[in-house]
């Protein structure tokens, strides 16, 4: 007790609980602090030039404490923050973006300023997983997962459908083209969540067909055989010319592994350009007017491979693997198609 300070005790009577000594002592101090606080503060209100750091100062000396309160300014009456301690030192570690990071933080370091410390860059949509606002205990693994949104669109093909019409102006066993088929295209809008490169949500928002699919139309004829012509367009009746250089057959063999093709596929192309041509570069159809090895239609479509299209098989070859490669993938799907409606 401070000097002039008056101790005062009371007799103890029956009636009366007994409170232990300490805490008479600890109740004893509290008042008498309110009691000085509240006798400064009145003091300070009735000083005249007096400041509210003068109180401020004299109410933590005569706590006590004036260690733990702020250095006021007397000049402009602010605190000054409160001087922390540094804390002990946290090592963890943290992936982020593919690659783990070896950091060094604090025990009074929240995990998010750690990561900024670090120049690590975390998004509201990212997913970390430890807390943000508590400092990230040692030793710790973390991981921080990228998420963002994309709008994204897909383009799907519409086949076309094959539709076949009877012609008497056709001999029989002959077919035309009347109106080439043109694939449509359907445009789909999605919206796609990723998470580290990896798709987790995806959502259609919208899908719009963007072009209609024309239909194919195949003229099959059903006329007598009789006037049917196979020479020239002059109307002769002369036999159609043939090739007397390298087999095809072996030209093209040799090109298959160019289109990622094996073995496998060449009794497909084998047996498919035997029923359109019999591997004849010089063989047109009478009817159609389909033209060479691959019986392209018309035949000027091969001149993309070259201008010698006409007369060299190696040209005719190259523009019909192209032609079967982008059309059915493979010179089996190009069969396959052609033994179920008998063209392709």
């Amino acid at each position: 007790m401070r000097s002039g300070t008056r101790r005062s005790h009371r007799a103890e009577t029956p009636a009366s609980p007994a409170i232990p000594r300490p805490l008479r002592y600890v109740l004893g101090v509290a008042a008498l602090s309110v009691v000085l606080v509240g006798s400064l503060l009145f003091a300070d209100a009735s000083r005249a030039g007096g400041s509210a750091a003068d109180t401020t100062a004299d109410i933590a000396d005569v706590t006590g404490r004036d260690d733990v309160w702020a250095q006021v300014s007397r000049s402009d009456g602010f605190r000054e923050p409160l001087s922390l301690e540094a804390g002990e030192d946290v090592s963890f570690a943290v992936t982020v973006d593919g690659t783990t990071l070896d950091l060094t933080g604090s025990t009074t370091q929240t995990l998010a300023d750690a990561l900024i410390d670090a120049g690590i860059v975390v998004d509201l949509d990212d997913v970390v997983s430890a807390p943000m606002g508590q400092p990230p205990a040692e030793g710790a693994e973390i991981a921080v997962e990228r998420v963002g949104t994309q709008i994204e669109t897909e383009v799907t093909t519409l086949e076309f459908e094959t539709i076949e019409k009877k012609t008497s102006r056709l001999p029989a066993g002959t077919t035309r083209v009347q109106t080439q088929g043109v694939e449509g295209a359907q445009v789909t809008t999605f919206q796609t969540t990723y998470a580290d490169g990896e798709v987790t949500q995806r959502t259609e928002l919208a899908s719009v067909v963007a072009a209609q699919p024309v239909n194919e139309v195949v003229l099959v004829g059903t006329g007598s055989t009789s006037s049917g012509s196979s020479g020239s367009s002059g109307g002769s009746s002369g036999p159609m010319p043939t090739y007397s250089g390298a087999d095809p057959r072996s030209i093209a063999q040799s090109m298959l592994a160019a289109y990622g093709w094996g073995s496998d596929q060449w009794s497909c192309l084998e047996r498919l350009w035997q029923r359109e041509s019999n591997w004849n570069p010089y063989a047109q159809n009478p009817s159609s007017g389909a033209y060479g090895i691959p019986q392209s239609l018309p035949g000027s479509k091969m001149a993309t491979a070259g201008s010698d299209w006409r007369t060299n098989p190696a040209t005719q070859i190259t523009w019909g693997l192209g032609y079967i490669q982008g059309r059915y993938g493979s010179p089996c799907g190009a069969w396959g198609h052609s033994q179920s409606v008998g063209w392709y």
